[in-house]
């Protein structure tokens, strides 16, 4: 491919992870009947097919909402990132360098130590990041790295199939996240964990769009069927100060251009990015919740 087809259009979706044998948990996203395979895709009988794409991933999800997903990443900021995110050791080494936000605590990989050796985890909206070879990624999007394209509001896994999920600041993403957070706690085992992270002071993000925003409190309410294990900052009041200021200067300078106001808010990042080092010591102090970035809940199902 061409560098101008790929600055017009998406690459072919190519898994780099040859994803693990999944066939004993996954079922039909609509009904959740057991799904018969083959070289074509997936077969239910009540719903019909499901599609594998050239690496063969199987797209479980249905076909009215992955059109939908497709065009939403195609068009202004949301096809800058998804076209960086096609070669994601790029991506990412920029997203850590200069994004304003610190994730570099408490993060995800923290449940590991709370499963059993071997379990089945879910990565709930991984995009094209694999915290490790015990993670299944799962996201709406075919991503490199995304084993399964799914739905976080219509699982395509069995019931109590799964001992433990993860998800990174995607249930500000989704229309219905208790929707979610149901089926997150339906596919999992008894005793499985979650980890789940979400924004509270930060600006809008279209990922491809942002509905939501959570307290220390309104997470724990909306995760109040588990047991809640623990609470706390993932990324800190600094990190919270830069991405607004990042957005107020985007929309100063771009002098009333609705367009413009988030490419430069993109620009500044990359210049107050560095800055978020001093959440190394600012997340860490008492009352950090209370002006936090990102905050995170581990819970255990009931």
């Amino acid at each position: 491919m061409t560098l101008s087809d790929k600055l017009l259009h998406l690459r072919a979706p190519v898994s780099i992870y040859k994803a693990k044998d999944t066939s004993s948990i996954v079922c039909c996203p609509v009904c959740r009947n057991t799904l018969t395979s083959s070289q074509e895709g997936y077969h239910c009988e009540v719903d019909g097919a499901f599609n594998i794409d050239v690496s063969g991933r199987p797209i479980l999800i249905t076909q009215a909402l992955y059109k939908e997903s497709s065009e939403e990443h195609v068009s202004g900021v949301n096809w800058l990132k998804s076209f960086f995110k096609q070669f994601p050791k790029v991506y990412y080494l920029i997203w850590h360098i200069f994004c304003p936000v610190l994730m570099v605590q408490n993060g995800p990989r923290k449940i590991l130590k709370l499963l059993p050796p071997k379990g089945v985890v879910l990565d709930i909206g991984s995009g094209p990041e694999r915290l490790g070879e015990e993670f299944i990624n799962v996201d709406i999007f075919p991503f490199p790295e995304v084993d399964i394209v799914a739905d976080a509001e219509r699982l395509p896994f069995k019931d109590a199939s799964i001992d433990g999920i993860v998800t990174e600041t995607v249930l500000e993403h989704v229309p219905n996240p208790a929707k979610m957070v149901e089926e997150m706690e339906r596919v999992l085992k008894r005793g499985g964990i979650l980890y789940a992270s979400v924004p509270f002071i930060h600006p809008y993000h279209a990922s491809p769009d942002d509905f939501h925003r959570w307290t220390i409190s309104g997470l724990k309410e909306l995760c109040k069927e588990f047991e809640i294990i623990e609470t706390g900052v993932r990324s800190g009041p600094w990190s919270a100060f830069l991405m607004f200021l990042a957005y107020w200067l985007g929309i100063v300078f771009s002098f009333g251009s609705r367009r413009l106001a988030p490419f430069l808010a993109h620009v500044f990042m990359l210049v107050l990015g560095p800055l978020k080092l001093l959440d190394l010591l600012f997340a860490q102090l008492p009352g950090a919740e209370a002006v936090a970035a990102v905050i995170y809940v581990v819970g255990k199902k009931k």
